[in-house]
């Protein structure tokens, strides 16, 4: 309950300062990828869609997905799902022209070989996503990674 209010708070915050809230970005991101491993269903998706809403409101995909990749390599297993079914709905929402792609498919080649099978299952729906909205620059980049053409 008290998760659900701080995060209705800096919603409420974001919605307030829109682009002033940029300079927080930074103090925000952490704790809410932190939030995205949160046990309860309704926390993680709150905390997924605040983020959302900081690149709709606050700054560009990018500039947010610059400082969320660190989510990758969350210790906890929920947070790196968490961080994979993130960019699958910002792929969904902004296309992949607001993203560098590129720079985010070696930490889903990672994802790939995580030892929790959700977490395998988001970078796998997230590396098709991609795929989706890029095509073959996805799969040319994927065997650079080693990635087998097969999987």
């Amino acid at each position: 309950q008290v998760a659900l209010l701080g995060l209705d708070i800096l919603g409420a915050f974001v919605d307030r300062l829109s682009g002033r809230f940029k300079s927080y970005i930074g103090t925000v991101l952490l704790p809410l990828i932190d939030r995205m491993g949160d046990a309860k269903d309704q926390v993680r998706e709150q905390a997924q869609n605040l983020i959302l809403k900081l690149m709709d409101k606050a700054a560009p995909p990018m500039y947010i997905w610059e400082r969320l990749a660190v989510g990758f390599k969350h210790k906890n297993y929920r947070s790196r799902e968490g961080v994979c079914l993130c960019l699958t709905a910002t792929l969904n929402i902004y296309g992949a022209q607001s993203l560098t792609l590129s720079k985010l498919v070696p930490d889903l080649c990672v994802a790939f070989g995580d030892s929790n099978s959700q977490v395998r299952d988001a970078a796998i729906l997230a590396i098709v996503e991609a795929y989706r909205h890029v095509g073959e620059k996805v799969r040319l980049d994927l065997t650079k990674r080693g990635i087998p053409p097969g999987r």
